[in-house]
């Protein structure tokens, strides 16, 4: 199929917002005829590369009644997402190279968007195929696997794999760790009078005490432990998952200075929001790893606008409602649909510059990833791209896609919204409705 989108105006890789023409044949942008550049986008629409996002929790299989696949996409499509990388710990996890398989006939039967699949890491467990996108770790147990958590056993893992996420927790510290934190917090003014007297049992702490800074203190330096017991030329790429503290921040900082091939992934609510939105709002805001202090939050926007931080996925982790008003809700934030929105709202307000959006939307994530032709408009490249619309829909009128049906930024003055979003050069949604018959691919495929 070929057609033009005529007085476009686009999103370039060099940050330049360009004036004419776009040529799609059979999936990929063909040509691109640029008439004139600006730092600014036009006032009606403009053009940007679909946002690669990638970490989400898309619930299937296993448990398709919080968020399965098609779903999930769905709203990826609203939030102008056309690349999501699916992590493993679903019901049961993904740990084998026959669930993966599994998965992947799944994914590539319902998917709307291009996806990639991740493999859980575990002892003992298989190398992840050049068809994944890489192993997770999780160091608090976060399915039917127990935690990886020691530095032996992570050093075996880092000496497997190619490309290693960890969810960076150690869970040992989730029963005391909580004290070490306190004194913490007491320094930056968030003092809690009589903390073992007002919370006597650890069940009735606030979230970001019973999972603590302490554990992310202790798994950092587990990770840092097995990364030295490794021979550099053995050495995976290393992403430390959702980026919620200073600690973590720093820690990332180092690395690279040290030329360590470490990469740092955050989400939204790390930067948006702290733990007294979370203890305002309840299990809305309930998320794993926890929203902390303030001061969290301003390192992690700073590396977010100064580099620090690599790229930005949502951590999408739908549950139903009834199940976030249980006496103890699960952990999880659904944040796809808005994923555009937020950062390009944060971007037209100046907080963020458009090279960086470029960067965090999609390009660093695909580099990371290994993903080609993806986050970016470009001849040669796929037609993955987002229509925006300077005006945001009104909230009235807007229909939440997800299962979990709870929009995490109602207080958010958005500036623009998705109009239409395209998959490989193939129109998937448009005002507010899906396009029937567009699938997305797998990108190792």
């Amino acid at each position: 199929m070929k057609f033009q989108i005529r007085n476009a105006c686009w999103l370039g890789d060099d940050a330049w917002f360009h004036h004419g023409t776009i040529s799609i044949a059979n999936g990929r942008i063909m040509k691109l005829e640029s008439d004139f550049a600006s730092d600014t986008p036009s006032a009606g629409e403009f053009i940007v590369p679909g946002l690669i996002d990638a970490h989400v929790h898309l619930r299937e299989p296993g448990q398709p009644y919080k968020e399965g696949i098609a779903n999930g996409t769905l709203a990826a499509l609203k939030g102008g997402v056309t690349t999501v990388l699916n992590m493993p710990n679903n019901v049961p996890p993904t740990a084998s190279l026959a669930r993966l398989e599994a998965k992947r006939a799944l994914f590539a039967q319902k998917s709307r968007v291009n996806y990639g699949l991740f493999l859980q890491a575990r002892i003992g467990g298989p190398r992840a195929p050049e068809s994944a996108a890489g192993v997770k770790i999780y160091m608090a147990k976060s399915s039917a696997l127990a935690a990886v958590r020691d530095p032996a056993a992570l050093a075996q893992i880092f000496r497997l794999q190619n490309r290693v996420v960890v969810h960076a927790e150690d869970e040992r510290e989730f029963s005391t760790g909580w004290k070490k934190s306190f004194h913490r917090v007491e320094k930056t003014g968030e003092i809690f009078h009589s903390v073992e007297k007002s919370f006597p049992q650890c069940g009735k702490l606030p979230h970001h005490l019973r999972r603590p800074r302490a554990a992310v203190v202790a798994a950092l330096q587990s990770i840092a432990t097995a990364w030295r017991r490794v021979p550099p030329k053995e050495r995976p790429r290393l992403v430390i998952a959702h980026c919620s503290t200073v600690e973590e921040i720093d820690w990332v900082r180092k690395m690279k200075r040290q030329g360590h091939d470490v990469w740092a992934e955050t989400c939204p609510h790390y930067f948006l929001f702290t733990e007294q939105d979370d203890r305002a709002r309840g299990p809305a805001l309930q998320v794993n790893p926890p929203l902390r202090t303030e001061e969290d939050r301003a390192a992690v926007f700073a590396a977010v606008q100064d580099g620090g931080i690599d790229f930005i996925s949502t951590d999408h982790a739908p549950h139903l409602p009834k199940e976030k008003a249980a006496d103890s809700p699960p952990s999880g934030i659904a944040g796809l649909e808005w994923f555009g929105p937020v950062l390009l709202t944060l971007t037209m307000r100046g907080e963020i510059s458009w090279q960086r959006y470029l960067k965090l939307a999609g390009q660093k994530a695909a580099q990371c990833y290994g993903i080609e032709g993806r986050g970016l408009v470009r001849e040669g490249a796929w037609a993955d791209l987002a229509i925006v619309a300077n005006k945001p829909p009104a909230a009235a009128q807007e229909k939440i896609v997800t299962r979990a049906a709870v929009h995490p930024y109602p207080q958010f003055e958005f500036a623009v919204g998705i109009r239409a979003t395209l998959v490989n050069g193939r129109l998937a949604w448009t005002d507010g409705r899906v396009r029937p018959g567009v699938h997305g691919r797998e990108v190792y495929g």
